[in-house]
């Protein structure tokens, strides 16, 4: 009867052991899965300035295309007694 009930303590000993190692590995995997997206979150947080000055950029770009316009007009004012004389 001893020996039964110690067989069955070695075999509850394997399975929590098996069970730890199991609890561990998967803890060891999630906390590699939350290091690769702190990593991510690191690398868009470093590139979100750079997209604001971008978007500055374009911005000013917008105001400078919008003169643009405006001169391309004056400018077709300016030649079209040119072009009417033809």
């Amino acid at each position: 009867m001893l020996k039964l009930v110690l067989f069955l303590q070695v075999i509850m000993l394997i399975v929590l052991a098996f069970f730890g190692i199991f609890v561990y590995e998967q803890a060891q995997i999630a906390s590699d899965s939350i290091n690769d997206a702190l990593t991510v979150i690191d690398e868009v947080s470093a590139i979100l300035p750079k997209l604001d000055i971008a978007l500055d950029s374009i911005n000013q770009l917008q105001s400078v295309f919008e003169s643009l316009e405006s001169l391309s007009n004056v400018l077709s004012l300016l030649t079209d007694p040119f072009s009417s004389g033809d």
